[in-house]
């Protein structure tokens, strides 16, 4: 059959509509990628939340990028119609029309209908995409099913906003008639792990004193374990009472991810103020205050990025594989899924606790008589771990020299190839503990001072620990010991109103019981509905769970009372020498001296410096790798001949070849007057 043929049986075409054909072109887009995503996102404020945007904002920024890709659409098919032939227009118009909705239809029959035999989706995708191109070609209704397709986008992100869609009890909780109802302080500290907060006996580390002296009138729970080891599940089953994450199922997880558990059943009695890198409160009086992600973001910066994240949700959500794996995985965060690291993004602020003191102050001035709830979520302890003992950054969040990467020291999936440089990260994450305690000490001196601390419930948590690994993510660990030693267990201490002596609690505990133990301290019962953990001063039935996420599937571990370990070294939480803390597998009497025999120079390929506020600085050297000798996992940094610290090179397993990477943190001087050594053969 010839081309003549072949018209003559299609027939002619009678859409010769440039707007409409770019219609059609617009709605078989819509409907295959943009209701998925907006039916994802759509109960989901937290994400709205996490971007600083409100929903009917996007709606409107949604709607207006639309109609702007059908006006570009628009005007290439104008110009095609006035560059070509009626026959040449018509020959494209089709083929453009038939490859779009190809490939569209195929995505979606891959993860649906087809999705046990995926391979036969093209063939499927395509001849129902030759039956849409032959309507298109035919029938000049795109502009409805564009409108169509418009609207049902829309109406998802709209509904939330008339019937409310979070997970969250379908009835108010009931409150006591208590006249001097507490108030709540609730402390998250991103990632920080029992043993780092801990000794082995049940101790607050003497680095962290402000912690240490908040123990001393309140109770500890020293076998304390997080719900599972991504914050965007650990947050949010804590705040809803849950305690087994994965015996919830997908679909429950999706809606308790989506809101904010307890809090709006709370902010009837209480003024409500909400620090935190992507949780915020919709205040509607001014006895509430509410502090965000977001607020200090540009108005384009803030919706480029929102529609960057919505595209990386289409992607996954509406395309199967191998398109889907163009995008980046959603797992673990709330935004910047496109820039790697963590899930708040590059900048998000570690020093917040100004933003709580403010926050406590406003709703105090507001309405002196209420009590308040005040939830701050601090990343200071959420790697990468960039600041010295003071707070100050040391090195940028991103380190451009191992591509994904976000760590010193670290391959591109978050491990380590040497013990040196593992203590150095170490180091690192102790500095953020010793900054988180810092700035909870600051918010505690601010409580005591306006007379608020006695009648307030003080907790202190976290959501999950972290470890450094040789194979495995920081937030699994290598071993099932390491999992339960390092990144499930985390401290948990909590100031009851009026506490004063100290009490230790050795049975296993889940955060997931904190909700229900804040709610009996205010005198308020949530209806059955709510489906809480039992309050801390009673056993869970099953003991706790602890859930590892990947690729969106949801695997329990049963608490069994797995050996803990402590992985801390004296010298990583407290470095020898103050003015070199981070000199690291070498003789500490070699600092400050000259560089003595037994060390030979290595002239370096490349030397890069990464200044930050610190009198610290990172520097990373490339050396050719039969330059030092393959035991040498250490060497020596100096300046003017003098030894300024050391210079941890990656094992046999890191990603260089036939270089190898060292990495230092020293003292701050000129780039060029920085010397490398190794140990002579």
């Amino acid at each position: 059959m010839n081309r003549g043929d072949l018209m003559r049986r299609i027939g002619a075409r009678t859409n010769t509509s440039a707007p409409n054909n770019a219609s059609w072109l617009m709605a078989v887009g819509i409907l295959a990628m943009v209701i998925p995503a907006s039916d994802k996102i759509a109960s989901n404020q937290v994400f709205f939340a996490a971007h600083g945007v409100s929903v009917l904002a996007w709606v409107a920024v949604l709607v207006l990028g639309l109609a702007i890709c059908w006006a570009i659409l628009t005007g290439l098919l104008l110009l095609l119609q006035r560059r070509t032939s009626a026959r040449v227009c018509d020959v494209v118009m089709s083929l453009l029309m038939l490859l779009v909705a190809w490939f569209f239809l195929s995505n979606v029959l891959a993860r649906t209908v087809l999705e046990g035999a995926p391979a036969l989706s093209p063939v499927f995708g395509l001849v129902v995409a030759g039956g849409i191109t032959l309507l298109a070609r035919r029938f000049a209704m795109g502009n409805a099913l564009a409108v169509f397709a418009v609207i049902a986008a829309v109406v998802p992100l709209l509904i939330p906003l008339v019937t409310g869609s979070q997970e969250a009890p379908k009835s108010t909780f009931a409150f006591d008639d208590r006249p001097d109802r507490p108030s709540v302080l609730w402390v998250i500290s991103d990632e920080l792990q029992y043993p780092l907060a801990f000794t082995q006996d049940g101790e607050v580390r003497p680095e962290l004193p402000n912690l240490k002296a908040l123990a001393a009138d309140a109770t500890t729970y020293s076998h304390a374990y997080a719900g599972a080891n991504y914050t965007d599940y650990a947050v949010p089953s804590m705040l809803s009472g849950i305690s087994d994450v994965a015996g919830q199922g997908a679909d429950r997880m999706q809606k308790v991810r989506a809101g904010i558990g307890i809090v709006p059943g709370l902010a009837s009695a209480y003024s409500v103020v909400m620090q935190s890198p992507m949780y915020s409160f919709d205040c509607s009086t001014a006895d509430c205050a509410s502090v965000g992600a977001g607020d200090d973001v540009g108005f384009v910066q803030r919706y480029t990025s929102f529609a960057k994240d919505t595209l990386a949700i289409a992607g996954r959500t509406a395309l199967a594989a191998p398109f889907s794996d163009l995008f980046p995985p959603l797992d673990g965060k709330w935004r910047d899924f496109w820039n790697g690291g963590d899930e708040f993004g590059d900048n998000a602020e570690g020093d917040s606790v100004g933003a709580v003191v403010d926050g406590i102050t406003s709703v105090g001035q507001a309405a002196p008589e209420d009590p308040v709830f005040a939830f701050w979520h601090s990343i200071r302890t959420h790697a990468p771990w960039v600041v010295d003992r003071e707070g100050k950054q040391i090195y940028p969040f991103r380190v451009p020299v191992v591509e994904g990467a976000h760590m010193v020291g670290a391959e591109a999936d978050q491990t380590y190839t040497t013990e040196e440089l593992k203590s150095l990260e170490r180091r690192l994450y102790a500095n953020s503990a010793v900054d988180f305690d810092r700035q909870l000490g600051l918010l505690i001196d601010d409580l005591k001072a306006s007379g608020q601390y006695e009648n307030t419930m003080i907790v202190v948590t976290a959501d999950h620990g972290a470890t450094m690994t040789d194979r495995a993510d920081r937030r699994v660990g290598d071993t099932l010991e390491q999992r339960w030693s390092e990144v499930a267990h985390v401290p948990l201490v909590v100031k009851a109103p009026g506490q004063t002596e100290p009490v230790i609690v050795e049975a296993p505990r889940s955060t997931g019981q904190i909700a229900a133990t804040v709610l009996a301290a205010v005198g308020a019962t949530a209806p059955a509905d709510a489906e809480l953990s039992p309050d801390l001063s009673r056993d869970l039935p099953a003991g706790p769970v602890f859930t590892t996420v990947g690729g969106a599937v949801m695997t329990p571990w049963n608490y069994s009372g797995a050996a803990e370990t402590d992985p801390w070294l004296a010298e990583d939480l407290t470095p020898t020498d103050p003015q070199h803390p981070f000199a690291i597998g070498i003789d500490q009497a070699l600092l400050g001296r000259p560089v003595p025999d037994g060390w030979t120079e290595v002239t370096p390929s490349h030397v890069l410096v990464l200044p930050g506020e610190s009198t610290q600085q990172v520097v990373i050297v490339d050396r050719e790798s039969a330059a030092c000798s393959v035991d040498a996992t250490a060497g020596l940094v100096s300046t003017d001949g003098t030894v300024v610290g050391s210079v941890l090179w990656e094992g046999p397993a890191g990603a260089t070849g036939s270089q190898t990477r060292g990495w230092a943190i020293v003292p701050k001087a000129d780039a060029a007057s920085y010397r490398f050594w190794c140990p002579s053969n």
